[in-house]
């Protein structure tokens, strides 16, 4: 992970942000974030068919995870809510409609659920929030 990451990280394809645990200097969890599109069958089934003539542009929440040892303290939630305030910065200098996220699993797709994304009709483990709904929520945080 660490050597794809430095590399896409180089090539300027992925932001990756990380949770240090600063007595040990250890990474304790991460997320990593990049450009995307919804083709126009991803946007047709996003936002109900016919409504999109175009591909969509899109944030993509690529990667969330947190070190075994330290799952179920709530860091996870905080890396989301730190992703989503800067993906919410972002949308305010860069046009974009939606943030997208592929889910790893089930209990991902709760996780992703409960802080406002809705799973793609077809591929419930690929959710989406439109921008206009996470400007209203981290609003409504900070």
């Amino acid at each position: 992970m660490k050597h794809q990451a430095t590399q896409q990280e180089r090539s300027g394809n992925t932001r990756t942000f990380l949770a240090i645990d600063p007595p040990d200097v250890k990474v304790v969890g991460y997320y990593v974030t990049t450009t995307y599109r919804l083709d126009l069958d991803e946007a047709g089934r996003a936002y109900g068919a016919g409504r999109k003539q175009y591909p969509v542009p899109a944030v993509l929440l690529a990667r969330l995870a947190v070190d075994q040892t330290r799952q179920g303290a709530g860091l996870g939630t905080c890396l989301l809510l730190h992703a989503l305030t800067e993906i919410a910065r972002a949308s305010r200098r860069v046009g974009f409609e939606v943030v997208v996220v592929h889910a790893i699993d089930r209990n991902a797709v709760t996780f992703y659920a409960k802080a406002g994304f809705t799973p793609f009709v077809d591929h419930p483990l690929h959710l989406f929030m439109p921008v206009k709904n996470l400007l209203a929520t981290v609003d409504s945080l900070t």
